[in-house]
Formats: structure tokens, sequence, C-alpha cells
């Protein structure tokens, strides 16, 4: 199995090689995204010490890769406005002319400004969600030639899905940062790490802003902010990986101190080959806790998805099914192949949510009876990119009467009452808070800067790359 370690700056690449690492990648963000975005976690879904934050970082960390002989990667994996599009392109090009290895990514415009613009190796973050063969191969389509998978995937479904997609490389998470909500759909911001009521903020250092994300805990881990499992692993795991097809193991960690990681990917080089009860002792002696599974019975669930909070409903329309549970979508589909149009009594919107490969099919082979059922058409909400080609295909070839709508998870929009919440003075009065280092400091109302407000408000999918790249992925063969 081969290693995937974060690198936080140029001189940590020499300890985490001689440890074990086998490839490296990095953040990047710059003055020129701080100037506009803030210190905000836009730029790679992660802020503060997880990014180089200059050209001349980034190339010495690519030269001290290049001299090991170690491929280093760059997370450009959040999502991205056609102004944020520009800059990404223009520093692709950099890093590759730099000697890096390829980029981790999600956004559809991104993979398809950089299609013909660049030799990057392609990898496809696990905040994609790839969940279904249709979406791996319609990254495989924009040269993407490795794919993250998400943390619910266990060995027999990774092992499905990259044999559907011949030459495709897999990798699955070893490490760190299991998060107990899926991240590709998650809408949290990354940090609330408030000091206990009895500390006092640090007043002589500079203030932290609401729209600022240089805390050091997450929103949905509690008034705490403490980790449930604060060294998940996946060690006992990786063998049926292997075996699955699975190459290499990601740690995640962007951020954490050095020691932490070369902890971790030390662990992780020692537990191979040995039974599960003796990884279970080395952990125990290592990390000083219970062994904490990352793929056990608490693994992450496929539909840990925020629940969506819709707007009032148009009353021409009767909605049914759910965007974020499963057996609510089944239990309405099974309602509608019985029904007719006529029956419903209203236009019928259904709610679909993101779809494994399994349940895809199954939804798949329902859609001849749910248009003869509904010869005036239903609208359909669809949540993954797989089953959004797959519907708008067979519309096409057998000239289905749905309309195909682009769900809230896969336009990759901002709640709208997060992004109120950033905005309003009132719902942000000064509080004492952590700071990127665990400094204490004072967290104090700005207005966000006007491209991050614009940024936010913006669904990714709907930018003249993104849709330009699903036009192409979708049209019919």
């Amino acid at each position: 199995m081969k290693y995937v370690v974060p690198v936080n700056a140029p001189d940590e690449v020499g300890a985490l090689v001689a440890a074990g690492a086998s490839e490296l990648y990095c953040g990047f963000m710059d003055a020129w995204w701080v100037e506009r975005y803030g210190d905000h976690d836009s730029a790679s879904r992660r802020q503060g010490a997880a990014n180089l934050t200059s050209l001349h970082d980034l190339a010495r960390t690519a030269d001290a890769c290049a001299k090991r002989g170690i491929p280093l990667y760059l997370a450009l994996n959040a999502r991205y406005t056609e102004p944020q599009l520009d800059h990404l392109v223009e520093l692709c090009a950099t890093f590759e002319r730099m000697g890096g290895t390829g980029i981790i990514a999600s956004d559809l415009g991104l993979f398809w400004r950089l299609k013909d613009a660049t030799r990057l190796e392609r990898t496809v973050s696990l905040l994609a969600v790839v969940q279904n063969v249709p979406t791996l191969q319609a990254y495989a389509r924009l040269g993407v030639n490795r794919v993250v998978l998400p943390r619910f995937m266990r060995p027999a479904e990774a092992a499905q899905l990259l044999a559907a997609v011949p030459g495709m490389q897999g990798e699955s998470m070893a490490f760190f940062d299991k998060c107990p909500w899926v991240d590709g759909y998650c809408r949290h911001r990354h940090g609330v790490s408030y000091l206990p009521r009895q500390a006092a903020a640090n007043d002589a250092a500079p203030d932290l802003f609401t729209f600022d994300t240089t805390y050091t805990a997450h929103a949905c881990m509690g008034a705490d902010c403490t980790y449930a499992s604060p060294y998940p692993c996946a060690a006992c795991y990786l063998p049926q990986f292997e075996e699955a097809g699975v190459a290499y193991a990601k740690l995640g960690g962007r951020g954490r101190p050095l020691e932490e990681r070369l902890r971790a990917l030390r662990f992780l080089r020692q537990a191979e080959g040995h039974s599960q009860e003796e990884v279970a002792r080395r952990y125990r002696e290592t990390f000083g806790c219970t062994c904490s599974c990352y793929y056990g019975e608490a693994t992450q669930s496929r539909y840990a998805i925020e629940p969506i909070v819709r707007a009032a409903d148009d009353s021409a329309y009767s909605f049914v099914g759910s965007e974020t549970a499963f057996e609510p979508f089944w239990s309405a589909v099974r309602d509608l192949c019985q029904k007719s149009g006529a029956a419903t009594g209203s236009e019928t919107t259904l709610l679909v949510p993101p779809l494994s490969e399994e349940s895809l099919q199954g939804f798949r082979a329902l859609l001849p009876a749910l248009a003869e059922r509904h010869p005036a058409g239903l609208r359909i909400v669809v949540n993954d990119l797989g089953t959004f080609i797959v519907l708008s295909r067979e519309q096409q070839r057998q000239g289905f009467p749905f309309t195909i709508i682009v769900g809230t998870l896969l336009a990759r929009t901002d709640h709208p009452a997060e992004v109120s919440h950033f905005l309003s003075p009132e719902e942000n009065p000064p509080r004492p808070v952590w700071g990127p280092r665990g400094e204490p400091r004072t967290l104090r109302y700005r207005r966000p800067p006007e491209p991050l407000i614009e940024h936010w408000n913006r669904p990714s999918l709907g930018e003249p790359s993104a849709q330009a790249a699903l036009s192409f992925l979708s049209a019919a063969d």
C-alpha cells in the first residue's frame, strides 16, 4: 500500500519521506486569494496552517519532493466561481512548471478548464462523493485517473466501482478526519472552537473575523469541540482495500502538527502484516486509547447528510421523496409507480438523494413505469452527477417526459441560513475563540468581502465552465 500524506511546509518533506510517505499533497492560499476571499476555506476546504501561502514555498516543496522522487499533489478540492477558476488555471500551469505531479479536485468547471490545458495528473477528491459507476466514468472522461473513495465506502463496493472503469486508481482514507457528515455535502463552516467561559481572549492579538475559518475545530463537533474519535484508523481494513484494487491509503490531517502526522504514518507502516489483535495492541501503545476504527460498525453512513431546509413550497407542486434520506425516496417512487399523474392532483416533484450504484440501476429500471403512469411528466430533483447523466441520456434516447432538475447537493450551494448568519452583526457578537495555533483570540464581526459573498451565493454547477462540462457529459452517445 502506498501512503499519501499531507505536507504543510517545505522543510517537512524529508521527515515525511523518511517515515514512509509514498506521495505528498498540500493546500495553497496566497495573498491574491486572501485579499478577495479572506482566510476562508473557499480555496481548498481547509484553512490556516493547512495551506502553503506563497509560490516560493510551493516551489521549494515541489523541488524537495522531486529530489527524493516523491510525487506532489495540489489540493484544489473546493467548488469555484468563474473568476476563481481563471486564477486556479494559471496556478495549475505554474505548479506544473515547478515540477508538481497533479491536482486533487472536485469542481466540474476546474476539470473542464484543465481538460486540454495541462499534463498534470488528476485525482477526484472525496468531496465529489463518487459513489456510482456513471459518476466515476464521467470524471474519467474529464481526464481523471484516480478517485479518493468516500469515507462510507467499504472494500467490496470499492472493488465494484474500480472494476467498471479500467485503469482507474483507487485511494481510501486511512487515518484522521473521520467526519460525522459526508464531506462533499457538508455546508458547515470549519471552525467554531470557543474558549471555556472562564478563559479570556488575548486582546493584544489581532482579531479574527466571523467569516474566517482559522479556528481549531469544526462546527459539527458540538459545544465541547472535541473529536469523538481523535485518531480514526483503517489499518485493519487496508489489506481488504488492497485486494479490492485500492493501491493508495490517504492520511487526512492537513494542518495538523508534523509530529501527529509522523506518528500516524509510522504506526500504519508498522502495522502492516500483523493480526488485528496485534494492530489493536500497537494502537493502544501509540495513541494511548482504544482503537477507533475508520470502517467498523461506527463508520460514516452513506446518508449522513444535513437536512435541507426548504423554502415555502410552491402550492402548484406536490413534493415527494427526500434529498437526504433513502427510505422516503423509495417509498415515493413505489407510490408514483402505482398512481397516475391525474390522481396526484398537482404536478409532482420527486426528490432524489445521492444514489449508490445498486440504487441507481434500480431507479433506472423503473423509469419506463414512471413515464407510463405520469405521461405529463415528473419534476425529478437529482443530487449526484451519475444519476443526472443517466436520467438525461435516458430521456434523450427514449423521450421520457421528465423535467430533470439539479438539486442543492449536486449544485453545491451554500445554505442560505449559513450565509445570512455570516452577514448579520447581531448574530455575531464579540466572543473568545481559539486561534489557528491554539492561542486565545477574539472573534468580531466584519462584513465578508463582496467576492466571498458572491462565491457563497453562486452554485458552482451554474458557472459557464461547469455547465459546459455537464452538457458534454450528459449528451447521449
